[in-house]
């Protein structure tokens, strides 16, 4: 993402995430925003194929989304097996449903969040090995 775009995505952030937007190092900004980048890109790709709005949704705008969570803190940013991973904190879904202003965007968010679930829960799940 070019550093203008990922400043403007960062004027969002007003509570966990504010001191990356007041941070003097761009570095630091830009690489929690390929980290997200990334894994939205890899981790979730298949299971917001199925989404017709993030089917569509350029990958900047899962970043956002999730990012806003993140500030929100609503999904935390964790590391798994040496992994950066995003999960939704157990009463995510009715968070959304209580935010009026993201009534036009609830349902996308809601599926960016069920993403997440399935994503954790592979995760989590045992190895057959």
């Amino acid at each position: 993402m070019p550093a203008s775009s990922v400043r403007n995505l960062s004027r969002q952030w007003v509570d966990r995430l504010a001191a990356y937007r007041r941070h003097r190092n761009d570095e630091h900004l830009e690489a929690l925003v390929e980290d997200a980048l990334r894994f939205t890109g890899f981790h979730l790709e298949d299971d917001l194929s199925g989404s017709e709005y993030w089917s569509k949704a350029p990958l900047a705008r899962r970043v956002a989304v999730l990012l806003f969570l993140v500030d929100r803190g609503v999904v935390v940013r964790t590391v798994s097996q040496g992994r950066r991973t995003y999960a939704p904190i157990e009463t995510a879904e009715a968070w959304v449903a209580e935010q009026q202003e993201l009534a036009p965007y609830r349902v996308a968010t809601l599926e960016l969040i069920a993403a997440l679930r399935r994503d954790q829960s592979r995760r989590t799940r045992p190895s057959r090995f």
